[in-house]
Parts: structure tokens; C-alpha cells; sequence
């Protein structure tokens, strides 16, 4: 059992995705949720009496007239000083479940998701009858935590929803070709070699005028496998990378300094479409280069989700 449980979480493969549209007119309103926890496993680093803080989204012009029944678009948890997930995003938190009953004072909320947490295959419960909050282990339905739902009527203010309410990613990798040719002594790689690489990005968050997207992850294929198989700045640091998409051939842009190995820097560039890597000692020495292809052919679905997060 992981140290901390955080409930929001992967869905399993194999379940349905449910995804949230709402338009410009919508009355976003934000509730905040109080969850004191009185039931905790052994191993948790939570503890009884800790307060566990959420807040649901939903748009009250959709909110039933009859029954006062309305659906929730999203959820949050509070996780330290950020709220996660920071966007909309049916990977790390279905809501193809949930619901809230306005018409009941309090307030009702119904939420049921079968996920894995770090690896654990859990359930996770709001329950409108009991108004409890709980999480299960899949295996025996076993108590992990559990706290009384405590919905705050008041609609929270200052929060940015046309943001968090965006449209949920789309991950997309594009296979990438560099064909070496230019090798310094010592290095294992010759010239001709055509090295594997992959490209791991947000359909969704291209920019529309200039069509560039920030890059999450960047692999290289080596040792029978892609690496990092996950977003990794210590591996692959991504603060400095972006897509060009305006025309084929894409251009690549990408700047680290790491220790792959040895001290190096990696550089690609997207003006002379080249990939390069150097010594960090003597940065006028190129180790290995050679121009960067790809093929613009996309990869959706599990591997590309599985590349884009942790």
C-alpha cells in the first residue's frame, strides 16, 4: 500500500471516457467540499481527524427544474497548495458518475469511480445516502480512508473554471527519425546509423495562429524500449521544447543539459532541423549529429497516455 493514497487517479483501462462540453454562456458555479477523515488503514501516512479538501464544478443552467439534479463536470482535490488535476482531464478524474442533488439540504453528492492509485486498484466512493466520502481497495472492498461529506452551499469564488474546464487532452506521439552523420572518436554510434525517437504532445493544446505545441515528453529508443517511458525532468528535462505543426516537415526545437552517462547537451534544432549532442565540458565539441525526420503519421490512444503521464 502507497505511503499517501491521493484519490484522484489513472482510470483503469478497458472503462468508457466521459467527456465535458459546456458553452460560452454557462453559469459555472464551485462548491467547496469538507472531508474529515475518522477512518484510516494502517500504512496511510494520513491520519484520523486530517481534513481532506475537494470542490465539484457544474453548470447551474443545466440544473433539472423538477428534481434539482444537475451533473458534475469536474472535481478537484486540494493536494497541498495546488488542486489536482488542474485541468479536465477523464484520465486522472472520470466523472462519467457524478452528480449532485441541489433539491437536499444538505446538499447531495454522488460520485463512483474505479481507478488505480500508484498502482493499487481502488474504488472511489461519494456516497449521496450516507454522505460519506470513501475509498476502497478492489480486491475485498476494504476501508482505505473515509470522512463525512460536508458541501459548502455557498459557490466558491475566484476560480478561474473557463480554465480548468478546457477541453481534456488529447496525446498524441509522432515518431521521429535522425540519421547520423557526424560521430567523434571513442563514441559507439557510426555514421549511417538512424536513431529512433519519439515526440509526446497535446492535440488539444496546439496553439491556433502559431501552431507550435509544448512538448510533454521526448523518448529515445534504446535498449529495446523508449526512454524515459514517462515524463521525467531529471532524464528529459522539458522546459525549453516545442512542436512546430504549420507544414510538413515538422521542425523540432529542444534544449537540455543532462547526464546521460556523461555530462552532455542535447540541442535540436528547428531551423536547421539537426539534432546534436555535446560535451558539457567543451560545448564546441559535437559528440554525435545528424538531421531529424518525421513521420507525421500520429499515435493516440493507451501508449501515447501512457507516454504523456506518469
Amino acid at each position: 500500500m502507497p505511503s499517501r493514497l491521493r484519490w484522484h487517479a489513472r482510470l483503469l483501462p478497458g472503462l468508457a471516457l466521459s467527456l465535458v462540453s459546456w458553452s460560452a454562456e454557462a453559469k459555472i458555479v464551485v462548491l467547496n467540499i469538507d472531508l474529515p477523515l475518522d477512518q484510516v488503514a494502517l500504512g496511510e501516512s494520513a491520519h484520523v481527524g486530517d481534513h481532506s479538501k475537494a470542490r465539484v464544478f457544474y453548470d447551474d443552467a443545466t440544473v433539472n427544474p423538477t428534481t434539482h439534479i444537475v451533473r458534475v463536470l469536474q472535481m478537484q482535490q486540494l493536494d497541498g497548495d495546488h488542486w489536482r488535476p488542474q485541468t479536465l482531464d477523464p484520465i486522472a478524474m472520470p466523472m462519467f458518475d457524478a452528480w449532485l442533488d441541489l433539491g437536499a439540504k444538505p446538499y447531495r453528492y454522488h460520485y463512483r469511480a474505479a481507478v488505480t492509485v500508484q498502482g493499487v486498484p481502488v474504488i472511489v466512493e461519494f456516497d449521496e445516502k450516507s454522505r460519506r466520502f470513501t475509498v476502497l481497495l478492489q480486491k475485498d472492498l476494504s476501508v482505505v480512508m473515509s470522512a463525512p461529506c460536508h458541501i459548502d452551499p455557498a459557490a466558491a469564488v475566484n476560480v478561474d473554471a473557463a480554465s480548468i474546464l478546457g477541453p481534456p487532452p488529447a496525446y498524441v506521439i509522432l515518431n521521429m527519425y535522425v540519421t547520423l552523420d557526424q560521430i567523434a572518436a571513442g563514441e559507439s554510434s557510426q555514421i549511417g546509423d538512424v536513431d529512433r525517437m519519439r515526440v509526446v504532445y497535446d492535440a488539444n493544446a496546439i496553439d491556433p495562429v502559431s501552431r507550435r505545441v509544448k512538448v510533454i515528453n521526448l523518448q529515445h529508443f534504446i535498449g529495446g524500449a523508449f526512454n524515459p517511458p514517462h515524463p521525467d525532468a531529471t532524464v528529459m528535462p522539458m522546459s525549453d521544447a516545442w512542436l512546430d505543426l504549420r507544414s510538413v516537415p515538422y521542425r523540432l526545437h529542444y534544449r537540455a543539459a543532462v547526464t546521460h552517462g556523461k555530462p552532455i547537451l542535447i540541442e535540436v534544432d528547428e531551423i536547421t532541423r539537426r539534432l546534436s549532442i555535446r560535451s558539457q565540458q567543451l560545448p564546441d565539441q559535437v559528440l554525435i549529429s545528424g538531421t531529424y525526420g518525421f513521420d507525421p503519421t500520429p499515435v493516440t490512444g493507451p501508449e501515447a497516455i501512457a507516454a504523456a503521464t506518469r
